[in-house]
C-alpha cells in the first residue's frame, strides 16, 4: 500500500488550498484571453450519456480538447480482468502519447472540466497528478456554470502542434505521483485509517437481507455533497466540517473509493483543498465486487 499523507498540524488545518486545484470561470476566461492560455481538456463523462463526443462537438470551451475518459484516463476493455475494475489506470506511454496529441509540454498549465460540475473532470486531475504533472486545475462548476456566466463557447476542434511532455516512471525520483490502494489494501484499510465511500448514499446502503453494497468499515461521504446547488465547490469551512463528520480528524490516514474510481477521485481533490491527502482505490467497488464473488455485482454509481 502506498503511504498517504496525514492532515497537517493544527495551525495549518484552517488553510484553504482550493486555488491550487480549482480555477473559477472568471479567472479562466481572463487567462484564455491572454497570450499564454492553459491547455483545456474537456472530459464529458457521466453514467447514461450515450455520446459524450457529440455533446462536446455541439459546444465546448474555446480551444478545448475532447478527452475520452475510458481510453485516455483509463485502460478499460475486455482485455482487462474484472478484478482490475471497470476503469483501471492507463499505461504511462499510452497516456503520454495522448497528452502530446493535445499539445502538452512539460511546462504546460492544464485546466480540466466536464458537464458534471467537476465530478468527472476530477478523474483527469487525479490521473495527470498521478502521472507526475503538477500544474493541473479543475474548472469550478464545470461547463454548466461556464454557460450560466454567458462566457464564450466554440464548436471548432483545436489543431495544436504536438507536445513534448515526458512522463517519468514511478519511483523515488518521480515527481508528484499520487498514492493508490489495491483491493488487498482496501480490505484492511479501515483497521488503521478512514475509508471513504464517495458514491451516492443509496449505493452505500442495503436492506438487512440484501447483498453487501460497501466495503466493510467504510464511511459514506458522497462527492456530490461537496458541491452547492450550482455545482460549485462548497466553502472551505463547510467542507472541513463534513470531513470531520466522516472521521477525518488530525492525523487520520485516508482512502477513497466509489463505483469505478471517478467520484472517489473528486473526493481526493476536495480533501486536497483542505490540505489532506488521500489514497485512491482505483478499482473501487467494481474491482471489489468482482474479487469477492463471481456473481454479477450490484449496480454502483461511478
Amino acid at each position: 500500500m502506498s503511504p498517504a499523507s496525514q492532515l497537517p498540524a493544527t495551525d495549518a488545518v484552517q488553510a484553504d488550498f482550493r486555488d491550487d486545484h480549482f480555477i473559477s470561470a472568471t479567472d479562466l476566461a481572463q487567462q484564455l484571453s491572454g497570450g499564454q492560455p492553459p491547455v483545456l481538456l474537456d472530459v464529458r463523462f457521466q453514467p447514461g450519456l450515450a455520446d459524450p463526443e457529440a455533446e462536446y462537438d455541439a459546444g465546448h470551451l474555446p480551444g478545448a480538447h475532447y478527452v475520452h475518459l475510458a481510453t485516455v484516463l483509463a485502460d478499460a476493455g475486455t482485455h482487462r480482468p474484472a478484478s482490475d475494475g471497470a476503469l483501471p489506470l492507463p499505461e504511462l506511454d499510452t497516456l503520454q502519447h495522448a497528452l502530446r496529441g493535445y499539445g502538452i509540454n512539460d511546462d504546460s498549465r492544464i485546466v480540466v472540466y466536464d458537464n458534471r460540475h467537476g465530478l468527472s473532470a476530477a478523474r483527469a486531475w487525479w490521473v495527470l497528478r498521478w502521472a507526475g504533472l503538477t500544474d493541473v486545475k479543475v474548472l469550478d462548476g464545470g461547463y454548466g456554470h461556464w454557460l450560466r456566466q454567458g462566457l464564450s463557447t466554440s464548436i471548432s476542434r483545436p489543431h495544436p502542434h504536438p507536445g513534448t511532455i515526458t512522463l517519468e516512471p514511478f519511483g523515488p525520483s518521480g515527481k508528484g505521483h499520487l498514492p493508490t490502494l489495491s483491493t488487498a489494501d482496501a480490505a484492511v484499510f479501515s483497521s488503521s485509517g478512514v475509508l471513504i465511500d464517495a458514491r451516492e448514499a443509496g449505493h452505500f446502503s442495503a436492506s438487512p437481507d440484501g447483498p453487501a453494497t460497501h466495503i466493510p468499515g467504510a464511511h459514506s461521504a458522497p462527492s456530490s455533497t461537496d458541491l452547492d446547488h450550482n455545482g460549485l465547490l462548497l466553502p472551505a469551512e463547510v467542507l472541513r466540517a463534513q470531513a470531520a463528520d466522516a472521521g477525518l480528524t488530525t492525523g487520520a490516514t485516508v482512502g477513497t473509493y466509489c463505483g469505478a474510481g471517478v467520484l472517489a477521485a473528486h473526493k481526493v481533490l476536495t480533501l486536497a483543498t483542505l490540505g489532506l491527502d488521500a489514497s485512491l482505490y482505483v478499482g473501487s467497488w467494481s474491482a471489489w465486487s468482482a474479487a469477492a464473488s463471481a456473481e454479477p455485482a450490484p449496480t454502483a454509481g461511478k
